[in-house]
């Protein structure tokens, strides 16, 4: 089968196709084709695929993957980003703050890794904001545990309060009287 060598072209092929078909012919054509900028937009397309079918672990490697073949720092910044906004919103917060690090090794400026770290600890805020409309306080504590050990003193601040809180309602009693001091 003669694979597709541009844009246009792929997305031709793929626009009748099943997701799953896209998805298999996406990465057929990442396996077999050398040029940068073809594996750029099926690793994209793949993200969304995924993102779409709500495999955000899978999305969320297809953004690694891009970023890995990015011509530049601040494409593979972005798009090491983009995989952790993915992550977070998936709830799969070590994993979000394994890609962090990656995005930091490509920032040199230390005002650029503060930003891409305040990035994160939103990305968690609106997480934990979310969970706790849903009613998912045991998830909502565990953002804040991660906001608690990751953030400024400011969001530590704004952590210890929920985590109190949420200590408190959970029954954690333990882990109240150790963040309150008490042993």
């Amino acid at each position: 089968m003669e694979l597709p060598s541009s844009k246009s072209e792929i997305i031709e092929k793929i626009t009748n196709m099943s997701d799953f078909s896209k998805i298999d012919f996406l990465e057929m054509i990442i396996k077999e084709r050398a040029d940068i900028a073809i594996k750029k937009f099926c690793h994209h397309r793949l993200a969304a695929l995924y993102l779409d079918r709500g495999m955000n672990s899978k999305a969320a490697q297809n953004m690694e993957a891009l970023a890995r073949v990015a011509a530049t720092y601040d494409e593979k910044i972005k798009a090491y980003m983009d995989s952790v906004k993915i992550l977070v919103s998936g709830g799969e917060l070590i994993e979000a703050e394994r890609v962090l690090d990656k995005a930091l090794g490509f920032s040199s400026y230390p005002a650029k890794r503060v930003e891409l770290k305040k990035e994160l600890i939103k990305l968690y805020k609106d997480k934990a904001i979310d969970l706790e409309k849903n009613m998912k306080r045991a998830a909502a504590l565990s953002v804040y545990e991660r906001i608690h050990k990751l953030g400024d003193e400011i969001d530590k601040e704004e952590a210890k309060k929920k985590l109190l809180y949420y200590y408190e309602k959970l029954g954690k009693i333990k882990d109240y009287n150790r963040l309150q001091g008490i042993y």
